[in-house]
């Protein structure tokens, strides 16, 4: 009894030594946003830990050639876009990465169709910002016009632009090709309980059924949330019920800061211009909303809950410039074409009250799913609505973070950066560089 005792022992001890040694095996490639750096060498991706070592191989993406030596070593921070291959031990801890993968963007080619925010620099080799891009008009690039458009001297803010080109070393596209195309509003038959959401607002606390009011797309509710004179209760749609606060410090404080992201030449548009957009903004009570609710005619919504959590009047104005954005973006029918090919609705109309066209470029959604692609655009657009309104775009990025998780943890430098924020570092690495 003694010797077997002794004997399985030294089994046991055996086995938990050959359970100690880590085991290797190849995992496929992971690709994503670099979402979290730890020093010396450990990066996130995809929500897998990974460390780098002298051998690990470094190239770009769509590139055969790696090699261990190189500034792409150097490129590993938050907001590069990757893909890694590398050893995974079966015991806990991170992937030793084989080969890493660097999405090079600085020469790649850039599509879209968007709205002309701002003329920046006016001539004969204007500049102007659309679609959350700088893009330039050069002598070589090919120009052609729409409608009563005849020449760059008639284009200015509201215009549309359709354009390729690729990034020049200050992060300005230059254009290769630019088609302008006037605003011209006309209608389009919308999916009736989809497209337009019926909204209905009444006294909060009240259960009186006549005190109702009813509007399509809009809160029935005063222009700006500041004005409001007492708590209202805001159904959006089948949605369950809202309370929007007559909190005037806080309804004002949304309102003031979500105007001064809106373009100016939107601004300053008539009241009956059919190009306007009626932007509102008002702060709600939800819990579980941690982003933003916008209405089809310009009313942005946010929740208190959300307010509180950002930590300075840029990262608000980050939230309410995406909803800006969004508004901007369905002018173009990007959102209603979308949707209804998602519903399996016919497209009626080509285009949407408020200005546009709203044909997407095919070559526009190329490389990623139309859904990412739109929500990119509206990152993009946001950036540049917060430089124009003052605010440090840097910020955005630190907004979407303290908003991702449901509850903040202790720690809020351990928040993982997700990808709008990746997305919205990326850009500004290119585009709004720190002096």
């Amino acid at each position: 009894m003694h010797i077997t005792s002794r004997f399985s022992r030294l089994l046991a001890a055996l086995f938990l030594a050959v359970l100690s040694i880590p085991v290797l095996a190849q995992t496929y490639p992971i690709e994503g946003y670099i979402s979290m750096v730890r020093q010396p060498a450990s990066f996130e991706v995809s929500g897998r830990w990974f460390t780098i070592s002298p051998a690990t191989e470094f190239g770009l993406m769509g590139s055969f050639a790696t090699s261990t030596k190189g500034p792409l070593r150097d490129e590993l921070r938050v907001g590069i876009y990757v893909q890694v291959a590398g050893k995974e031990a079966y015991t806990m801890g991170p992937i030793m990465a084989t080969t890493v993968l660097v999405h090079y963007q600085w020469h790649e080619n850039l599509s879209g169709l968007g709205v002309i925010t701002r003329v920046l620099s006016p001539g004969d080799d204007p500049v102007f910002d659309a679609d959350g891009y700088r893009i330039r008009i050069t002598p070589d690039t090919k120009v052609s016009f729409y409608g009563d458009l005849d020449s760059l001297d008639d284009v200015a803010a509201n215009t549309w632009v359709s354009f390729s080109g690729k990034r020049d070393k200050d992060g300005v596209i230059e254009a290769t090709k630019a088609h302008f195309i006037p605003a011209k509003p006309t209608k389009f038959k919308a999916v009736k309980g989809l497209e337009v959401r019926t909204v209905q607002t009444r006294p909060a606390g009240s259960s009186d059924n006549a005190l109702i009011s009813e509007g399509k797309g809009t809160p029935a509710a005063p222009t700006d949330g500041a004005s409001l004179q007492e708590d209202q209760e805001l159904k959006v749609g089948l949605g369950r019920s809202h309370t929007m606060a007559a909190d005037q410090p806080l309804q004002d404080r949304v309102h003031r800061i979500g105007m001064a992201v809106v373009p100016e030449y939107q601004r300053e548009m008539a009241d009956d211009d059919p190009s306007k957009i009626h932007f509102r903004f008002f702060a709600i009570e939800d819990n579980k909303l941690r982003g933003n609710i916008n209405l089809l005619d310009g009313a942005v919504l946010i929740s208190r809950q959300a307010v509180e959590r950002l930590s300075s009047d840029d990262q608000l104005a980050a939230v309410l410039a995406d909803g800006v954005a969004y508004s901007l973006q369905r002018q173009a029918a990007q959102q209603v074409k979308m949707n209804r090919i998602a519903w399996g609705a016919a497209i009626a109309e080509m285009f949407v009250p408020g200005g546009g066209l709203a044909t997407i470029a095919a070559n526009g959604l190329a490389g990623g799913d139309p859904e990412t692609l739109m929500k990119q655009e509206r990152l993009r657009v946001a950036l540049a609505l917060m430089r124009d309104g003052g605010f440090d775009p840097w910020q955005a990025p630190q907004a979407w973070r303290m908003l991702e998780p449901k509850k903040l943890p202790a720690n809020v430098a351990s928040i993982d950066y997700p990808d709008s924020s990746c997305y919205q570092i990326q850009i500004l690495n290119l585009q709004y560089a720190r002096k």
